[in-house]
């Protein structure tokens, strides 16, 4: 069997040597609808061009760019795909449809077995190599969509974050407010709790929507080896007491007195 360099010489050869190691069968997951329930009906301010082309929050678009696609699948379905190394991780890979305004990381123990838990698509303008995608939520959410569009679709955020904060811990009382013009994510999440999403508004704008499997990213990306810690003071056993404090005496009379204890 081959070393997992000679797996990764084949990610960067090209998606060809990928597929020709690798053919997994297409398995879409289910779903999951957003803690608080949105419209069914695209909004007003703009519907997808095609039903096909729709991102499902919690999951993606199905059957093109989805939570839990094998890697070896969106690369035949993206031919042109770019393939990217993450920090420097073995057992993450960066994907890219420039033109498409795709983005998404996939995971997994090795390449075959790799797939998309992290899926970015992009709204407007040019962010990180990406350009701007066509593609829109179910709901309608996409280019040219606003906060107030944003959070009359979808309801109240479970958190309101800045891009540098992060996620699950609130801002200090003492800390200064954040910069207006600062990228914000609207963070929700999915009624079973395995996905997290969020949208980034750029001022009122919304650019660009994530969608993240919590489990992978914390077993992929954030969890790191743990050093020894310090050597633990040894426990008191279990039922063991102080001792009693001494009795209390009382001292002798003095010799002579004729004082007598009472009777």
């Amino acid at each position: 069997m081959a070393g997992r360099s000679g797996l990764w010489a084949a990610i960067a050869a090209g998606p060809a040597l990928l597929l020709a190691a690798s053919s997994l069968a297409a398995e879409g997951p289910a779903a999951t609808a957003p803690r608080t329930a949105a419209p069914q009906a695209p909004a007003a301010h703009g519907a997808p061009a095609s039903s096909r082309d729709v991102i499902r929050m919690h999951l993606g678009v199905p059957g093109s760019v989805y939570i839990g696609q094998p890697l070896s699948e969106f690369l035949a379905r993206f031919p042109k795909a770019q393939t990217l190394p993450f920090s420097g991780q073995e057992t993450v890979v960066r994907v890219q449809v420039v033109p498409e305004g795709i983005s998404a990381l996939a995971m997994g123990d090795d390449p075959k077995s790799m797939r998309l838990e992290s899926i970015g698509f992009n709204f407007e303008g040019r962010y990180e190599g990406v350009e701007a995608g066509t593609r829109r939520t179910v709901e309608g959410i996409g280019a040219g969509s606003t906060v107030n569009d944003l959070l009359g679709t979808y309801g109240r955020a479970l958190q309101i974050i800045s891009e540098g904060q992060r996620a699950g811990r609130a801002a200090k009382p003492e800390e200064p407010p954040a910069d207006p013009n600062a990228p914000m994510r609207y963070v929700y999440r999915s009624e079973d709790g395995t996905v997290t999403s969020y949208f980034v508004a750029q001022g009122a704008a919304v650019v660009r929507l994530a969608m993240t499997r919590s489990a992978a990213a914390s077993r992929y990306i954030l969890k790191r080896p743990q050093g020894p810690g310090p050597t633990p003071e040894p426990a008191e056993p279990q039922g063991r007491r102080a001792a009693p404090p001494p009795p209390r005496t009382t001292p002798p009379p003095p010799s002579g007195s004729g004082s007598r204890p009472p009777a």
